[in-house]
């Protein structure tokens, strides 16, 4: 019993919502923010919970490399054309949001010397190149290098020894990490610089990406699956497992591991029986997690962070800023339609006149 389509779609769905958390509560400067109604110390539990959302990026490193070699086995002649189809409609949907949330609403909210800023700023982040105008896009030219490289990967995890390879990028991994976190090397030259920072980026992010890669080829999961289904009360034991989880991440509070929270709680939380309602809801935020990724941040620190926090109490904030983003995916997904049918209307006229 391995991952289904459905269960990657709805792990991803879980993804965001630790995004949104991490970002909108990860902080203990917690005064004139919002009003903690439970506290661990003198400290907001919805803090511990939020630091626990710091596994996001690598939960969707997992499922990316998951599926990807899926599709590799399934058709390698294919592959890379629908790899470069992928990373094109990941633009396509980046520039709409970019469009919208720097060339339109920066001016108009009078943000312009931000938003957009200077024309190297918006060339840069358009290509996404350097993506400078919100912070949670760093993933987007992280995500595109893992696209194109995963075909090296995948013929190294079939051919080689998967224990070896796991070695050499769990050392990545650490290198990627101090690179990232303590900025170990850097450069007065511009371009040299943006090298290695994409470096820390990259580092930190093929980790979960070859587990990924490795739990799909080796049928990781499936041995897993298998294993619980000797075991009494699994969800009881699963969901103490989740909470021993984030109590231990309490104590330990490092970026670090979270890799390893993330994975783990990938397998944990896809043993466990949940109900019909729960997957539904956490499906359909996954059809909206691209666009709530990418225009989340504009949202609750650009431009209405204090529209976000005017509920104040942390449950009502995040399922406020949750409203906001799926209603503005919404409107980007409608004009992504209209410029779908357009493009491929012209593609029609294009073979007529032919």
């Amino acid at each position: 019993m391995e991952f289904t389509r459905d269960q990657i779609k709805i792990t991803k769905g879980v993804a965001i919502l630790f995004m949104m958390l991490l970002h909108l509560f990860c902080t203990k400067n917690y005064e004139g923010l919002y009003t903690p109604l439970i506290f661990i110390g003198n400290t907001p539990l919805m803090y511990y919970l939020a630091l626990f959302g710091d596994c996001c990026v690598a939960i969707y490193c997992f499922c990316s490399g998951y599926g990807l070699i899926l599709g590799y086995k399934k058709d390698e002649k294919s592959y890379f054309k629908k790899n470069i189809l992928r990373i094109l409609k990941l633009y396509i949907n980046f520039w709409i949001i970019l469009v919208i949330f720097v060339l339109i609403l920066g001016p108009i909210l009078g943000k312009a010397d931000v938003f957009p800023g200077s024309l190297k700023t918006f060339i840069l982040t358009f290509t996404a190149i350097s993506t400078s105008y919100n912070g949670a896009w760093w993933f987007i030219t992280t995500y595109i290098i893992l696209v194109l490289i995963s075909p090296w990967i995948n013929k190294m995890v079939i051919k080689k020894n998967n224990i070896l390879i796991v070695f050499i990028s769990f050392i990545l991994y650490f290198m990627g990490y101090l690179q990232r976190i303590k900025g170990l090397v850097s450069f007065d030259n511009e371009i040299l610089n943006w090298f290695f920072v994409q470096m820390g980026f990259l580092g930190t992010s093929q980790f979960p990406f070859v587990i990924g890669v490795i739990f799909a080829d080796k049928k990781i999961y499936s041995k897993l699956y298998n294993f619980t289904l000797k075991i009494k009360f699994k969800n009881l034991i699963g969901l103490s497992l989740i909470l021993a989880l984030i109590v231990a991440h309490g104590f330990v509070e490092t970026l670090f591991i979270a890799v390893f929270t993330g994975i783990a709680f990938i397998c944990i939380f896809n043993l466990i029986d949940k109900p019909k309602w729960l997957n539904e809801i956490l499906r359909f935020l996954s059809n909206h997690s691209t666009n709530m990724w990418l225009v989340h941040m504009f949202i609750y620190s650009a431009y209405f962070r204090e529209i976000v926090y005017a509920p104040k109490y942390s449950i009502l904030i995040f399922l406020w800023l949750v409203v906001i983003c799926i209603a503005i995916s919404y409107v980007i997904s409608y004009i992504n339609k209209i410029i779908s049918i357009l493009f491929k209307d012209n593609n029609k006229d294009t073979i007529s006149i032919n």
